[in-house]
């Protein structure tokens, strides 16, 4: 790996186009606590359930962690519903899980991550007449990953021997506009390091549509994210609409070296990722062409990375977020490592 250095390119170009240079992020692991209270822990199918989280570092609130709570089938797996959100000032986050695509009887498991970090969970019965009845409180410890953004983006560029850290300044924080506007949203953030910032809803304006995403953007920008209806769009897609607002494009499906050359050269990185592993599934255009799409695909941009793992701003929570190494390549395979390096 490499030294500790600072990639400078990014950083003078938004400087130069009056963009602001928004804080660098380094990461690092915290433990945790977390109480989780439902509502009802033998609801009926069909149910609405309402779910509270607290999180708690060091005996103090855990403000602004991501906070995702999911219901899937005990023996296979199968996802019925997932909610995600960002605990506020008290370290508190308001969630629901829904037992509407279940069945009477069904066994489930309802699990919490924070930050990307599975916590814990327990059993949850659909076997009830009613969505009402005896709630519990869950007791829960473990360890996430915190970003914290540190001031001053206009770091040295001076080698060190730390970490073997390489950071892209000037990335920013963006949270995409609409439910399924993360592609979009990423190619803002990317655009804007490079000091030109391109609008979620400018580079939709000239992007295609097509059932295909490496074609053009699947469904309804609108939708529900998770499933493969309404979707999204791939990389190859996003070329042409870049090139028209002047920016270049690297698209590619790579491995870690591939990824941290993209990064070397001072270019975010747009990447592809299976949030909740290999749901993935075959699809046809009508003359023939086959295409994978995958059940809760998302998106973020990379712009860093060091020894342990991979800083990435995602515009679903509008934070930075840090990966290790395992648990990025355990997403990004998924998607068969679809990346899109932008610059000029």
């Amino acid at each position: 790996m490499k030294t500790t250095r600072r990639v400078l390119v990014a950083g003078m170009l938004a400087a130069a186009a009056g963009a602001p240079l928004v804080k660098a992020a380094t990461a690092q692991s915290s433990d945790i606590d977390v109480w989780v209270e439902t509502a009802a822990t033998h609801p009926a199918v069909g149910c609405v359930v309402d779910t509270s989280i607290e999180v708690r570092a060091g005996g103090t609130a855990f403000s602004g962690a991501e906070v995702t709570l999911t219901l899937s089938e005990d023996g296979d797996g199968t996802i019925y519903s997932t909610s995600s959100g960002v605990t506020n000032d008290s370290g508190i986050v308001w969630l629901t899980f829904d037992t509407s695509s279940a069945y009477h009887g069904a066994k489930t498991w309802l699990e919490v991550t924070v930050n990307g970090s599975y916590i814990g969970g327990q059993t949850v019965w659909v076997d009830g007449d009613t969505c009402s009845g005896t709630g519990t409180l869950l007791d829960l410890s473990g360890s996430a990953a915190v970003v914290t953004p540190q001031n001053g983006a206009e770091q040295s560029t001076e080698d060190s021997s730390s970490g073997g850290e390489v950071i892209i300044p000037g990335v920013p924080e963006y949270q995409q506009q609409r439910p399924l506007s993360c592609e979009y949203a990423a190619v803002a953030i990317a655009t804007g390091a490079l000091g030109s910032w391109v609008s979620e809803y400018d580079i939709e304006a000239v992007t295609p549509l097509s059932d295909n995403p490496h074609w053009g953007y699947r469904g309804n920008i609108n939708g529900t994210w998770g499933n493969t209806t309404d979707y999204g769009i791939y990389a190859d897609a996003l070329v042409p609409g870049l090139n028209q607002f002047g920016f270049q494009a690297h698209s590619f499906y790579g491995d870690d070296s591939d990824l941290m050359a993209e990064i070397d050269k001072g270019r975010p990185t747009i990447v592809w990722l299976g949030m909740w592993g290999d749901l993935s599934h075959d699809e046809y255009t009508s003359d023939g062409t086959r295409y994978q799409v995958t059940t809760a695909m998302h998106v973020m941009v990379a712009y860093g990375y060091d020894d342990g793992g991979v800083y990435v701003s995602d515009p679903g929570s509008g934070r930075y977020r840090y990966y290790d190494w395992g648990t990025f390549n355990g997403m990004w395979n998924v998607m068969d490592g679809m990346a899109l390096g932008i610059y000029w």
